[in-house]
């Protein structure tokens, strides 16, 4: 097919190209899993470190109850002291030990929070390590990405550049039919060989030629006209160019 031969070594360089785009595409995605690791490490850490901050407000606010607690307290013993009858000394004796027994209850809590504050102190140190753990991870894996994709878009550069010094020995008007399907196409391909198919049927087996590329049939006249070579004759059904191998073996 003198007329389109130069399409046969483009459409090869842009399936190296599809491949080496669709690979580039991925990378980002292959550091997905480095990041969501990370991501949820810390997000773990920083909900620790809220219950913390909450735990440590609580107990602030239950030791300055405390505090009031012991300065009533202080206040009515003073007044206890001072009383001159005994039913009164008793009436403060009894509002004192209220008073304790309210106190010794926010105590009692307030110890609580300390041992869950010193616990999940010590489990924040875990934490804080899964976080630089996970941190290392990603950043070694970003690096390797970083590289491969480097890499990557170094061969693209490259097999670009020979794309670019075929163009020139094609007729534009099948270079631009050609660019369209190629643009139409999700992996790349816009060529394809007329290939001879065999298919087991009531009758008997039965040969037909087909597209190289959806193997639908591709009818005797029009392989005719792609063996010849001088027109473009598209698939029926995917619409990709059908071009003629000298050996269409059985697919």
């Amino acid at each position: 097919m003198p007329k389109f031969d130069g399409l046969i070594p483009l459409q090869q360089v842009d399936q190296e190209l599809h491949r080496l785009r669709s690979e580039r595409a991925e990378k980002p995605r292959a550091l997905a899993a480095a990041e969501a690791k990370l991501a949820r490490a810390k997000e773990n850490l920083e909900a620790l470190r809220a219950e913390i901050k909450a735990l440590r407000l609580d107990g602030q606010k239950r030791e300055s109850t405390v505090k009031e607690f012991e300065d009533k307290i202080q206040k009515l013993s003073t007044q206890a002291n001072m009383a001159r009858k005994n039913d009164e000394y008793q009436a403060f004796q009894k509002e004192i030990s209220g008073l304790r027994a309210d106190r010794g209850r926010v105590e009692d809590g307030l110890l609580d929070i300390y041992m869950q504050v010193d616990e999940k102190g010590k489990l924040e140190k875990v934490r804080d390590g899964e976080v630089k753990a996970a941190d290392g991870e990603y950043h070694v894996e970003k690096k390797k990405n970083d590289a491969e994709i480097a890499e990557l878009d170094r061969q693209i550069s490259e097999i670009a550049a020979r794309r670019e010094s075929l163009l020139g020995g094609i007729e534009k008007e099948i270079l631009s039919r050609y660019e369209r399907i190629l643009g139409s196409k999700d992996d790349g391909v816009a060529l394809s060989p007329v290939v001879r198919y065999e298919s087991i049927e009531d009758e008997g087996v039965v040969k037909y030629w087909g597209c190289g590329g959806c193997s639908v049939g591709v009818p005797a006249q029009s392989v005719n006209v792609v063996k010849i070579g001088k027109d473009i004759v598209t698939c029926r059904s995917c619409s990709r160019i059908l071009y003629w191998k000298e050996e269409a073996e059985p697919a």
